[in-house]
């Protein structure tokens, strides 16, 4: 019974495609708006599945969307066609400012700053009906583990007088073929980027530097085995290599005195919490490439080149009164400000208790 109500269900989404096809064809007049109709047919196509499914959710109030930017439209759309009301948190503040594939379609939406939620009421990009800035969630562990739980490297490198380093790359795939098509994470770029964390070391006195990878499997490959072997030649650089401790990660950065990054979310969640940080915006044959999309309000935390690198590391790390550092409290100010303080998940927990009690 069930199965055959599947079959008959299946039919009528066949024939309503197949009629919004009859009706649309008309509009086509060239190869591009043929392949644009053939894509707005699939995309219609899915929602009217997602749509038949939800239907059958009588008592379904509320959706919590998980990753914001990657939840598909089709199924956003046909949330809010059964009248289900669609939540999102903001996972990364640089997506403020990125268009098409990175817009957001919800009722509620939690995102980073005050600064956010402005440019998105202004962005063609975004539809959500009520903003609300919270902050970074997961600015909560930076919180958590300052000064608590601190990692023996960084403790023994602090009781001997070092400042610490953390240096954040980018993962780079496992096959050239693959990496060959990317600027930022081809195996050239990420060799560029390590050349550059051993020049910095060398430059850098009383600094331990700590390289941290989401992974290392590419620390098997052999194309590395050389740059592998100069960094183990440093005496102040080592590798993190700590993936059974949750957030490890932030245990690094939330005792940092300074963090150098290819672009990722945890630099801004550092910054956010006044952690000096310096971008790594350039490879081998490029120089910028995210401040095209935002370039922190024409700041110099972007480094464009290694000598930039150098010279704005040192003014950070041994300068008390660098004019980075007021940057760096502006930028606090100006992009990562919200109104309410505190732990930012019980804020956006409890604003969610509030809305399931009123759906």
């Amino acid at each position: 019974m069930c199965l055959k109500k599947i079959q008959v269900s299946n039919v009528k989404i066949f024939f309503k495609t197949l009629l919004a096809s009859i009706k649309t064809f008309y509009l086509i007049r060239s190869w591009s708006t043929f392949l644009g109709w053939l894509l707005c047919i699939k995309q219609y196509n899915m929602y009217l599945k997602y749509y038949d499914v939800i239907k059958r959710f009588k008592n379904l109030k509320l959706a919590l969307i998980d990753y914001d930017i990657l939840c598909p439209k089709t199924l956003i759309l046909a949330l809010e066609k059964n009248n289900i009301k669609t939540i999102a948190t903001q996972e990364r503040f640089i997506h403020t400012f990125y268009i098409s594939f990175s817009n957001v379609i919800v009722d509620t939406y939690y995102v980073t700053s005050e600064f956010a939620a402005n440019v998105m009421k202004n962005s063609k990009y975004y539809d959500v009906k009520n903003l609300i800035p919270v902050g970074l969630y997961r600015t909560d562990y930076l919180s958590l583990y300052k000064t608590k739980n601190i990692p023996e490297e960084i403790s023994k490198a602090k009781k001997s007088g070092k400042k610490i380093l953390i240096a954040l790359g980018n993962n780079t795939p496992d096959y050239w073929f693959e990496s060959y098509i990317s600027a930022e994470i081809n195996w050239s770029s990420h060799i560029n980027f390590l050349e550059d964390i051993i020049k910095l070391a060398q430059g850098l006195n009383d600094t331990l530097i700590i390289l941290r990878y989401k992974s290392l499997g590419w620390a098997d490959n052999t194309h590395f085995k050389k740059i592998l072997k100069k960094i183990d030649d440093c005496e102040n650089i080592i590798i993190s290599n700590n993936y059974k401790e949750s957030f490890y990660s932030y245990k690094l950065c939330a005792n940092a005195d300074l963090v150098i990054a290819k672009h990722t979310s945890l630099a801004d969640e550092c910054l956010s919490h006044a952690i000096p940080v310096l971008f790594h915006e350039y490879g081998h044959n490029y120089t910028q490439i995210t401040s095209d999309v935002f370039n922190y309000l024409s700041s110099e935390l972007m480094c464009h080149n290694f000598d930039e690198l150098l010279e704005r590391s040192k003014s950070l790390l041994f300068n008390n009164s660098s004019k980075l550092k007021e940057e760096i409290a502006s930028l606090n100010k100006k992009i990562y400000h919200v109104k309410e303080k505190g732990n930012i998940k019980n804020k956006i927990i409890k604003d969610l208790e509030n809305l399931i009690h009123s759906a």
